[in-house]
């Protein structure tokens, strides 16, 4: 029998390539709103074939409408969300570095502690309160490194990017009360794929520019995604978000090493020994 940290570790690879990837990608060709299409579409046809394997654990009935109704609007919450956390992460990748990115991206254990306690009765302790403090200082500390006139602007969507995904995901957690991972995988990817085109606007003849690169990265995400909802489906929402963040000093090296991102290079490190103890403090 596979562990759960061995399957949350093969998520959090499968996570990285998808940022590593896209993020190559994006920095030459920025075509968001194609990219993010092309991805969602892959993303959706992927879930369908999950679902297959997964179609006898389907509920047939439920036991009263109050109870419909909870699953149609946390379906609805999980949808938009998706939607925000993809149009903001794919519009960071193409206008701020992958170290910065992920370092602010960090914050998301802060909204996951504060989702965790507010909605499903988690509860922190003082270490944990001072961990996610010691992650919010080293996400402003490599935010204000930057032109301050763009804290507000180029950041803006790096920092919204993981208040969408925590969200997202907690809906998502909630939802695996009622269905199986593969289902919650093409409500949220089929959702955001129909309404991508609605709200944003795409050059449906861009499209192919972009696909093979959206498909490969689709499928990292995609696999990510299922293995991360196996996981929080027995575990805590708060400890596995903490735990998932642990591929980020990978993102600071590949930036480092293979996008030559070497601008504010001591403010990264600081950045990241802060936000390493906060993960430390937090896990602990």
């Amino acid at each position: 029998m596979i562990s759960s940290y061995t399957i949350l570790v093969l998520a959090m690879t499968l996570s990285s390539l998808d940022k590593w990837i896209s993020r190559v990608f994006l920095k030459k060709n920025p075509l968001c709103n194609e990219y993010l299409l092309a991805y969602q579409i892959t993303c959706s046809l992927l879930a369908a074939l999950f679902v297959l394997f997964e179609i006898e654990q389907i509920p047939k009935k439920f036991d009263n409408t109050s109870e419909l109704w909870e699953l149609l609007l946390l379906s609805i919450f999980s949808v938009f969300s998706w939607l925000g956390f993809a149009y903001s992460t794919f519009r960071a990748r193409t206008s701020i570095e992958l170290g910065a990115v992920s370092i602010i991206s960090k914050t998301k254990i802060i909204w996951s502690a504060l989702f965790g306690v507010s909605f499903l009765n988690e509860t922190l302790t003082f270490l944990q309160m001072m961990g996610a403090i010691l992650i919010l200082v080293a996400s402003l500390l490599i935010s204000t490194s930057n032109n301050m006139n763009l804290l507000f602007s180029n950041n803006l969507h790096a920092w919204l990017a993981p208040i969408f995904l925590t969200l997202a995901i907690g809906f998502d957690k909630v939802l695996t009360l009622y269905l199986p991972s593969s289902v919650i995988l093409l409500i949220g990817f089929s959702g955001t794929a129909l309404l991508t085109p609605l709200l944003f606007k795409v050059h449906y003849g861009l499209i192919k520019k972009v696909l093979v690169n959206a498909v490969i990265t689709a499928t990292c995400g995609t696999a990510s995604y299922y293995f991360l909802l196996n996981v929080l489906n027995t575990s805590a929402f708060s400890l596995v978000m903490v735990l998932f963040q642990g591929a980020f000093i990978l993102d600071i090296l590949f930036g480092y090493f293979f996008l030559k991102e070497h601008t504010n290079l001591k403010t990264k490190i600081v950045s990241c020994l802060l936000a390493t103890l906060g993960i430390l403090t937090l896990a602990s």
